[in-house]
């Protein structure tokens, strides 16, 4: 891969760092090293603040996949739902995308909608619950948690132990998963430790780092040499291959 990126500044920055540390590529070159790399069975977690495009790269990457499942505890993510995703309030699905799946179709479909009362919350755990235990029978699927702060919290949606689950025994049956969250700590560990992949966006925070890093078997102060270099909306997508270089991409807009 060659040092240079689209639809953002370019890398120069980076070109102090060894060339086996950190490689940069183009989201077309990316997503054709990605196809190879990211296996059935393979988690994939993305770390990064709000707003700054969690959901148009897990748009990306999720392309790739046939069938696709994305819990959307806020209801608001509007950028799948753009691309194609079709919203689902009953599980099993409705037998037209159910026929669809038989057949070997794709199917890309979002759990999640507003919620106004507890009632509201608690029925949508419900459907997100038999959703996950579903795929995860059934074998083959992505599942997307945006917002997994949310999911795992108690308080919240309580699916701590379902997600965790799929993290560390899904993988068997090809059942990938990609979480989305703001900081380890916000999460269950097995967010960061089960990763084949984690994604991260600038950051300042070390302790973030050191966490990543230790999961990933990485040298702290190599990561957080990475992360500080990286442009505005630029990610660092890092293998958890310690020998493998950190990738640097850019993510276009989707829609």
């Amino acid at each position: 891969m060659k040092r240079t990126t689209s639809g953002g500044p370019r890398v120069s920055e980076l070109t102090e760092l060894p060339e086996k540390f950190v490689e940069a590529a183009e989201w077309e070159k990316f997503c054709a090293w990605w196809k190879d790399e990211w296996k059935p069975g393979a988690h994939v977690a993305l770390i990064g603040p709000t707003g700054e495009g969690k959901s148009t790269f897990a748009g990306g990457i999720l392309a790739q996949r046939k069938w696709v499942l994305a819990l959307d505890p806020k209801g608001e993510d509007e950028t799948l739902a753009k691309t194609g995703y079709q919203r689902i309030t009953a599980w099993p699905p409705p037998k037209k995308i159910r026929q669809d799946i038989a057949e070997g179709k794709p199917a890309r479909l979002i759990v999640g909608g507003t919620t106004r009362t507890r009632d509201e919350m608690e029925k949508l755990a419900t459907l997100m619950r038999d959703a996950i235990e579903g795929v995860r029978a059934e074998g083959g699927w992505t599942i997307y948690a945006d917002e997994f702060q949310l999911l795992a919290d108690r308080r919240m949606y309580g699916l701590d132990k379902e997600i965790e689950a799929l993290l560390i025994a899904a993988r068997s049956r090809g059942t990938s998963v990609v979480t989305a969250f703001q900081a380890p700590a916000w999460v269950p560990k097995a967010g960061t430790r089960q990763a084949t992949f984690v994604v991260m966006w600038p950051t300042r925070d070390r302790v973030m780092i050191k966490t990543v890093a230790e999961a990933m078997g990485r040298l702290w102060h190599d990561l957080a040499d990475a992360v500080d270099e990286l442009p505005p909306y630029h990610v660092l997508v890092i293998p958890k291959r310690p020998r493998a270089p950190m990738v640097l991409t850019h993510a276009p807009k989707l829609g």
